[in-house]
């Protein structure tokens, strides 16, 4: 039986007890719809992790990994199996996020934005070999065309991954991160004070 240190095991009940419960659920509903409305409609970005940011940024890393997860393995039961393979994508979406809101960049959508960016190239890193060496880079999403077209230009499959994800995920993550900025500061102040993180968006 594995035995987690006493401060992980704290911090982990701190993210994941009282208000956190309902609002990992609301995440993991967030990430799932919007998800496959993208994916159906065929726009080229995800907008998949909406709710694992907010959740990070008001929760915790944890708790957003948790969110995450169970977004994705949702979706591959009820949609596509190949969702559930991307939960380690998931898991640096929400530790990296964590780790940015711990540092206040989300008080300001000018510090915000930019670790978007740093997300969208960790992301697109983690995804690649994923997507290429189970899925040969098809996995139903809006974005295949881009691999379909680096492959066409005689790219290979690893590489037609990599660049996809290049060319999507830092836009992708950006708005992400801009979407989840602009929802946090519309939050009223007698709701954000009750979040295991609120000083990750309220100052002192």
């Amino acid at each position: 039986m594995v035995k987690f240190p006493h401060r992980l095991k704290s911090s982990i009940k701190h993210e994941t007890s009282g208000i956190a419960i309902p609002f990992i659920a609301f995440g993991a509903a967030l990430n799932l719809s919007l998800g496959q409305l993208t994916a159906l409609i065929k726009l080229p970005f995800y907008f998949d992790s909406i709710g694992t940011v907010l959740v990070a940024v008001l929760c915790g890393p944890w708790a957003a990994i948790l969110a995450g997860s169970v977004a994705n393995i949702v979706s591959s039961f009820m949609f596509s199996p190949t969702w559930v393979f991307f939960i380690p994508t998931v898991i640096a979406i929400g530790a990296f996020t964590g780790f940015w809101g711990r540092r206040g960049f989300f008080r300001r959508w000018y510090t915000a934005v930019p670790g978007g960016l740093v997300q969208g190239i960790i992301a697109a890193v983690i995804s690649a070999p994923i997507s290429a060496y189970l899925f040969s880079g098809i996995t139903l999403g809006g974005t295949d065309f881009l691999v379909i077209y680096f492959r066409a230009v005689g790219k290979s499959i690893l590489e037609s991954t990599f660049l996809q994800g290049l060319a999507s995920d830092p836009v992708d993550k950006m708005l992400t991160y801009l979407i989840a900025f602009l929802i946090l500061k519309r939050l009223p102040y007698r709701l954000l004070i009750r979040f295991p993180r609120h000083e990750n968006i309220l100052t002192t």
